[in-house]
């Protein structure tokens, strides 16, 4: 069978107990003796000198021995050196020693060098080495020990000793006994403590220390510590209340300076090595409250099951839970919990809440992570180390890398995993901010996801795979708004999810799904991808200088925009990369394709754009329309090469030019056609809408002529 657990409570209880019965007892020998009024069966005879002794005083006996029982069984048995009486009553004995035997035949014993025993008043003294003894190895020893207040109440005003059950030791300036109000103390100082090998070793340390057995009230007050092996718990005042049949407690209340210290150790699984054990420490409380479950059958007596710790104005109740490499702390002004087997399971807490966890990262360098709320709910592992935290209200998480902000979080601290809701909520890093209604946030691998409606600023734009595309140009951050989104700290990596789109100034990207990753230096998005890309300044001025038209000063350059089902973009090779049902529409012109490439330049904008597969080339402005299997589209010349056998060339009036070869003019929708069809050699031919917008360049090749 297992051992029952014992609170030190209890056992110390029970020492208090014996040394009231063992006092009551002792005193009662003597109140017997007095009110027999006996004298030795063969008292020797004496001078009339003798028998006077001292003024006052008349000898009656010495070296007695005196046994009183009631028929066959012994009630108490007393003996001494001298015995005297003076005429008020007072019985004086020397080196007296009584014996005492109750109903269960359990035999009290005391003595003392002097005592004294008046038998109207129920008043006396006893000096002198006074040793009381009792049954289950009780001992108690003093200098004196007074009966005062009619027989009513025994003090001890000098330091007493109290052994008991060969288990415990006691020690006190005083001891206070009331007999009828059944109330006895031990002051000045009163320290109980278990005996060298007693497992676990228990004490108890306050300089008052009360049991008040009609309303079974165990007090500890004036600076009191109790501990039980590696526990220990320290307050200005501690009470223990004890159920009625004073077997076990019912609550513990301690109040003032509070602080202590639990070790648990979490039963292995089977086959498993034992798990480390874990320190909880808890200090900052003004008041204490620890509840005892009601005695149930089978179950071990004594077993706290739920514990509260409140803080003093304006402060705030820690604790922390060490073990296996790390420090896990909770603070707020109020905690409250239940335990299983002497550890808490749960707790809630309110006022300020804050739960820390400092570890070691894989570089050896100290780790913290720390989350806030107003209010929180804890969960706790069987070797008493928190689990999980659940908090409400103005919450914010840090984890040294992002700080997240919500109306409520959810963190799983073995799982390094936190769950936030808000309006929206906020995480912040260094690289940016992200906003949703619903976030997860995987602290390890400082990943979030979120989710229901996002919005994002990415701040350091060129350590992102967006670095180098057009989008990038520009000033400021970066905004994304998308369904959902992961984003990654370390290494770079994000990808956006569900009516994504992203922008920089004027520059934008829709896509249903965005991808970036640093580490494999590539861009993605998919399902459907429209951009929005606008020249620079610089740029619209050089296309429009080497077109021959003057830009106006401070218009807005044209720009271009470009669909696709999927972009790509390595930074490596600073190409974009549009596959599938390509579009390229620019000032109402465009061009479609299955494949474009597009090379950037290092002002992130297109210098040039290669189409392949199904080219088309649609000037609706002029009627034009040019079909070929490639297409190279010189931006800053504003020039569209067209090539394939063959390129075919229609106008609104429903002319077709064959060839092998066309330059398209953005600008002025001119066309060359080199290589007609049925040529053996390349012959350009002219052709230009019917209002030339700029003059013909210099160089044209033979048989050139007007497309009308």
């Amino acid at each position: 069978m297992p051992r029952k657990a014992r609170s030190p409570f209890a056992g110390i209880r029970k020492l208090l107990l014996a040394v009231l019965v063992l006092v009551v007892l002792g005193i009662a020998g003597l109140f017997l003796f007095g009110k027999a009024g006996q004298r030795p069966e063969k008292p020797q005879r004496t001078t009339e000198e003798e028998t006077r002794g001292p003024k006052g005083m008349t000898l009656i006996g010495e070296d007695f021995d005196y046994t009183f029982t009631e028929g066959a069984r012994p009630i108490f048995h007393i003996k001494g050196v001298s015995i005297k009486a003076d005429r008020e009553g007072t019985i004086y004995l020397d080196r007296v020693a009584v014996t005492l035997w109750d109903r269960q035949g359990r035999i009290f014993h005391m003595e003392s060098r002097k005592a004294s025993f008046n038998r109207e008043s129920n008043e006396g003294l006893l000096q002198g080495n006074v040793v009381l003894r009792g049954p289950e190895s009780l001992e108690l020893h003093t200098a004196r020990l007074n009966l005062q207040q009619k027989g009513d109440v025994v003090v001890s005003d000098v330091p007493v000793e109290i052994h008991y059950g060969g288990k415990y030791i006691a020690h006190a300036g005083k001891m206070t006994v009331d007999i009828p109000g059944e109330n006895y103390a031990l002051q000045g100082g009163a320290r109980v403590e278990s005996v060298p090998g007693v497992v676990p070793a228990v004490s108890l340390s306050a300089q008052r220390l009360v049991y008040d057995r009609q309303q079974h009230w165990l007090r500890a007050e004036g600076g009191t510590g109790l501990r039980r092996g590696a526990d220990w718990l320290s307050a200005v005042r501690i009470y223990g209340n004890l159920s009625e049949d004073e077997t076990t407690l019912t609550f513990v209340h301690a109040f003032w300076e509070i602080s202590g210290e639990t070790h648990s150790t979490a039963p292995p699984a089977p086959g498993k090595p034992p798990t480390v054990p874990t320190t909880v420490r808890f200090k900052g409380g003004k008041d204490l409250v620890v509840a005892f479950q009601p005695e149930q059958k089978g179950a071990q007596p004594n077993q706290p099951s739920r514990v509260e710790m409140e803080a003093p104005d304006g402060g705030k109740v820690q604790m922390d839970s060490v073990g296996g490499g790390m420090v896990r702390t909770l603070t707020a002004r109020r905690i409250g919990g239940s335990l299983e087997n002497r550890v808490l399971s749960s707790a809630d807490a309110v006022g300020g809440v804050e739960i820390r966890e400092v570890s070691k990262g894989p570089d050896g360098k100290a780790v913290l992570r720390q989350a806030t709320g107003q209010r929180g709910a804890a969960s706790f592992k069987p070797d008493g180390q928190i689990a999980t935290m659940d908090l409400v209200n103005n919450v914010v998480y840090h984890d040294g890398q992002a700080t997240a902000m919500g109306d409520r979080g959810a963190i799983d601290m073995d799982q390094a995993r936190g769950e936030f809701v808000g309006n929206p909520v906020v995480v912040t890093s260094d690289r940016g901010r992200i906003e949703a209604p619903r976030m997860v946030y995987n602290t390890d691998q400082q990943i979030v996801n979120a989710r229901g409606g996002v919005k994002a600023l990415l701040t350091k734009v060129e350590e992102t795979e967006l670095s180098g595309t057009p989008i990038a140009s520009g000033q400021g951050p970066v905004h994304v708004e998308s369904q959902e989104a992961f984003w990654r700290q370390q290494p770079s990596s994000f990808i956006f999810r569900g009516d994504v789109r992203a922008w920089r100034g004027d520059n934008l990207l829709l896509a249903p799904e965005l991808r970036g990753d640093k580490t494999a230096d590539q861009l993605t998005a998919t399902g459907g991808v429209k951009t929005l890309f606008y020249p620079t300044q610089e740029q619209s001025q050089k296309a429009g200088t080497t077109a021959g038209a003057s830009a106006k000063p401070g218009a807005k350059p044209t720009p271009i925009q470009a669909s696709a089902s999927e972009l790509q973009y390595t930074q490596k090779s600073g190409v974009l990369i549009y596959t599938g049902n390509v579009r390229v529409d620019q000032e109402g012109k465009t061009i479609t394709c299955q494949k474009m490439e597009v090379d950037l330049g290092a002002d992130h904008q297109a210098k040039t754009m290669i189409c392949t597969g199904d080219v088309k080339v649609n000037d609706p402005k002029v009627g034009r329309k040019i079909a070929g299997q490639k297409a190279v589209y010189q931006t800053a010349l504003r020039q569209v090469e067209i090539t394939g056998e063959p390129v075919v060339m229609n106008d609104k009036e429903g002319n077709q030019v064959r060839g092998k070869r066309v330059l398209y003019y953005v600008d002025d929708g001119r066309a060359v056609v080199q290589g007609k069809e049925g040529e053996e050699s390349p012959s350009p031919m002219m052709t230009s809408p019917p209002k030339p917008q700029a003059p013909k360049p210099p160089g044209q090749g033979r048989s050139q002529g007007h497309w009308r």
